[in-house]
This record gives C-alpha cells, sequence and structure tokens, in this order.
C-alpha cells in the first residue's frame, strides 16, 4: 500500500495516476495545506488543465479525506513525517515528494510501522540507492535499500541519451546543459535566495544556475567520465525542458548513424523511455509526453566527425512522474518475497 507526502507539482501528478491505475493500492496522503487547496489544485493546473479524475473533499468525524474513482483517501496535514499515521492506514511504501526531505536521515522518519520503503521524488545526497529506470534499477537490493531516490527529471532525460551513444559509438568525454523551465525554488519577482541568480525575477532573464542531475547521473552511472558536468539556464516557461549534450565519440560518425541508433532503442530496448520527433516542433508540443526524453533529431550535428550534439524534449513533470510510478509500482510489495527487477 502507497502513501504520498507533499502534494506539490510531483507529488499531484502521482496521486492523479496512481488513482486512475492503481487507486486500491493508495491508502493516505499528507500535506499541509488545508482540504480545499489541496482539493482545487488536483482538480485544475495551469500547465496540464483540468483533464483529470473527478475529485471531492470530504470532512468526516474530525478527519479530512480526498475522495477519487470512487475511493477515499484519509488526508493528513503534518509537518514532521514522524507525526504522520501512514502506518495507521495501512501503507508499506511511502512517496516523499515534499521537496523538504530529501537526505536519508530525513526521509527515514516515515520508516515506522509496517512502513518499508520511502521513494525520494528528488536527488538526495545519501539515499542507499539512486534509481534511473531502466539503467540501474536490477542493481537495488531490497534487503538492503530503504530509502531510495528517483533522481531528477534531467537525470532521467540524460541518461538514455548517453547510454545509447555510448553502445553505439562509444564515447571519450561529454557535457550537457539544460534548458530548464522555471520551478518554485525561483522567485517571481527579485527576493533573497541562497543562489543570486534564482534570486532575480524567473519569468525576466535566462537564469544560469546548477543542476542536481549530475550528481545523480554519477551515482546511477558510475562509468561516467570524472568529468561530465554541465549548467542549468532556467527560461521564462512552465513545462518542458530541453537536453543538450556534447560528446567526443570513441570513432567517426554522421548524424543518420546517430538517428538510426536512437531510433533502434525506441523500437526495442528504450521502448517507452526514449521517443523519437522527426518533425520541427517546439516545448510546447512536448507536454504530457510519458517518456524520459524525446529526441530531437533535426537538431542533431557532427563536426570532425567525432564531436557530436543531440538534443532532447522532456515533460518534466509528466516523464518524471511516470517514471516514479513505475518505480513506487515495482516496489510496493510484500516485504517477504523478491522485488521484480525493474
Amino acid at each position: 500500500m502507497i502513501a504520498i507526502n507533499g502534494l506539490g507539482r510531483i507529488g499531484r501528478l502521482a496521486v492523479r495516476r496512481i488513482a486512475l491505475t492503481h487507486p486500491h493500492r493508495l491508502c493516505a496522503l499528507n500535506d499541509p495545506a488545508d482540504l480545499a487547496t489541496v482539493v482545487h489544485l488536483l482538480r485544475f493546473d495551469s500547465v496540464h488543465g483540468d483533464d483529470h479524475p473527478p475529485v471531492a473533499g470530504i470532512r468526516r468525524d474530525g478527519q479530512d479525506f480526498i475522495r477519487m474513482q470512487g475511493h477515499e483517501f484519509p488526508l493528513f496535514h503534518e509537518t514532521d513525517p514522524l507525526l504522520i499515521p501512514f502506518s495507521r492506514c495501512g501503507a508499506r511504501l511511502v512517496v516523499e515528494a515534499s521537496g523538504k526531505f530529501t537526505a536519508r536521515a530525513a526521509a527515514a522518519r516515515h520508516l515506522q510501522g509496517d512502513v518499508a520503503r520511502v521513494i525520494i521524488s528528488a536527488p538526495s545526497p545519501d539515499a542507499d540507492f539512486t534509481v534511473i529506470h531502466p539503467f540501474n534499477g536490477h542493481l537495488l537490493d531490497p534487503a538492503a535499500h530503504q530509502v531510495i531516490s528517483n533522481a531528477s527529471c534531467t537525470a532521467h532525460a540524460t541518461a538514455p541519451m548517453l547510454d545509447v551513444l555510448e553502445r553505439a559509438f562509444g564515447f571519450q568525454a561529454a557535457g550537457m546543459s539544460t534548458v530548464h523551465v522555471v520551478t518554485n525554488d525561483q522567485r517571481i519577482l527579485d527576493k533573497g535566495h541562497k543562489d543570486p541568480r534564482r534570486a532575480r525575477s524567473a519569468f525576466m532573464s535566462i537564469i544560469p544556475t546548477t543542476s542536481s542531475a549530475f550528481g545523480a547521473l554519477h551515482k546511477a552511472m558510475p562509468g561516467l567520465p570524472a568529468g561530465f558536468d554541465g549548467w542549468a539556464l532556467r527560461v521564462p516557461c512552465m513545462s518542458v525542458n530541453l537536453v543538450d549534450l556534447t560528446a567526443v565519440l570513441d570513432r567517426d560518425t554522421t548524424p543518420g548513424e546517430i538517428a538510426e541508433a536512437f531510433q533502434e532503442a525506441a523500437r526495442g530496448r528504450l521502448r517507452g523511455i526514449v521517443g523519437i520527433s522527426l518533425d520541427e516542433l517546439v516545448s510546447h508540443d512536448f507536454i504530457g509526453r510519458e517518456e524520459s526524453v524525446v529526441m530531437d533529431l533535426r537538431l542533431t550535428r557532427v563536426a570532425g566527425g567525432r564531436l557530436v550534439k543531440v538534443f532532447g524534449w522532456h515533460d518534466n513533470e509528466v516523464g518524471y512522474a511516470a517514471r516514479l510510478c513505475d518505480l513506487v509500482e515495482v516496489l510496493d510489495f510484500d516485504p517477504d518475497t523478491q522485488v521484480p527487477a525493474l
């Protein structure tokens, strides 16, 4: 049984998805916001519209509930994981989606009673394991890994791009920049922030900043070159990022050969993870896509035979929530049985 802490951008998408696909496996929710606010934000979304399962809020005997798909889910309003009675509701797995408890010790506060696993919907500095499906999920050890990070949206988009290039051509060095939409960790108007650039108005500038994807990628793909790094360029849009990956390959190639490598992966072993776009599209056209990355093959460039640039779009919310729910589905299991391989 699954409980979700934090009904922000990713938490709400996860609730909607699980309520549609496995409502009987969702047992409880927690968010500090009041019932009316939670219901309103589950019903309406400025990016993804209101084409969601019907939602109602109920208060009965002093307890709030969210009604979706014919099921009622208790809604708590605690700010400390220790105080959330998820285990009392039958939870065995908690999705930690508040964004506040990304360190292992903080996320592990959910491990009470029958709660056996916590999945953090963000990169973590010290989680027991960081998953980027399908590249390292087979290494997840149910006996040793209780607090698991699902990495970041950018990491999930970049990993398939690196994997395809490495398998088809090998590479000596690589770097990445992500053209990234605004997030709630920026300021609408200039206001103090630990990152001086993120302190500036999110909708007035292109804002260079760091990306948490690189730490997650190095954890999940330890064979990456030690110098693999880059930047995020925050832009005044609300959804869909673009990964700009540059690599020096081990052998000469052509844009056509690169295109075939990605198309073959999308048809086969990375079906549902890698998508292909051959049209001349813009970011808005990829809203709602569930793949981890959609390769824009018209943008591929090769210089000198081995220096290549490839570009991939990804819905940073819907695609990431899809991978999060994939992981939840695999880990929502009886701890006495073996976890199915990712």
